[in-house]
Parts: C-alpha cells; structure tokens; sequence
C-alpha cells in the first residue's frame, strides 16, 4: 500500500478532519489535482462557442471531488498545498453553483480559518456573496445598460468596511470597473 493510500485509509478509518502536519506526497499530488481541475474549469469557460453542457459537466465532476476532498482532509490550506492550490479550490467552490451543498461546506470551512493565512478573504467573500441573498460584500450583480449594479446588499451603508476588511476595494471602485465588461465591445481600427 502505498504512503497516500495509507494517509487516505488512516482519514477513512479515524474521521480526520485536517491536513498532516507532515511533508507528505498526499499535499503535493492534491495540490497539483486542485491546479488541474482549476485549469479545465477555466479552459471549458474559454472555449468559443462556450459549450454548456460541458461547462456544467465540468462543475459537477468539480464539485464532487471538492466536496470528496473536504470531507476527507477540510479546506485546502495555504501552508499545506500552496496558495495557487488553495486559490483553485476557491474558484471550484465557487463554480459549483448546482451543488450549494459544496458551497455551504466550503463557507463552514474557510470561516474559522478568515485571518490566519490559510485562506484568501476575497475568496470567501465572493463565495459568501454568491451564496446568499441579501449579499454582503457586493460581488454580485448585473448589468443594466453600460452600467453594473449590485445585487441587494445586506446592511449597504457598512459594505465598504466589510469589503475592507476581506481585503477588497471600495465598493464604488468595483462598480467602475465591473461596468467595464458591460460597454459593448469597441472595433479596433
């Protein structure tokens, strides 16, 4: 049996519920698993035309290893698989808008880790935001026009303390560049 295997049986077997502490080869081939998965969300979401069936198949397979992934190890970590690894599993979390169940598990993971490192807080914010409504830190909307608007915002006068305390700008400055992919596309001459 090898070392990983051994690592996943020993999780299965005692409910571990965090990463080892120790150098293992299990942080670094989930690292690396998180980062490929994060890759083909985005390549899928590339393509021209987008094919949505494949978008949506993509999400789901995503979502549940996401969901294996945490329920064996919790949230990946910073200091255990690396913040490019730990960024991917945001973005998969984010994307599994057809399983709130994932997401739920994501929010109830990250939350106790806001303000130690081992969590991006933007990433949590958009997650929060996208799971809820009203919303919190303004993140989701639409456009109207050439303008974006943001979705109803719980307790709106407080919204920029809350997005500075996730690590976000003012909510004014995002309003002004999210209205950027609402002007039509100008010709190049």
């Amino acid at each position: 049996m090898t070392r990983t295997k051994r690592h996943l049986l020993l999780f299965a077997l005692f409910g571990m519920t965090s990463y080892p502490t120790w150098g293992s080869e299990y942080a670094s081939e989930l690292a690396s698993e998180l980062i490929a998965m994060a890759e083909a969300d985005q390549q899928v979401r590339s393509t021209q035309p987008v094919d949505v069936a494949h978008v949506l198949s993509t999400d789901a397979a995503h979502s549940s290893r996401l969901s294996a992934i945490m329920a064996a190890s919790g949230w990946p970590r910073v200091s255990v698989v690396g913040k490019p690894a730990a960024d991917a599993a945001a973005l998969l979390a984010l994307h599994a808008d057809r399983a709130p169940q994932v997401q739920r598990q994501a929010l109830a993971l990250m939350l106790p880790l806001l303000g130690s490192g081992e969590v991006d807080a933007r990433k949590y914010a958009y997650l929060w935001d996208r799971t809820h409504s009203p919303q919190r830190y303004g993140t989701q909307g639409s456009c109207v026009g050439q303008r974006w608007y943001p979705d109803e915002i719980e307790e709106a006068p407080q919204v920029d303390s809350r997005r500075a305390a996730a690590g976000l700008g003012t909510l004014s400055e995002y309003v002004e560049a999210a209205s950027e992919m609402c002007a039509p596309a100008r010709a190049i001459d």
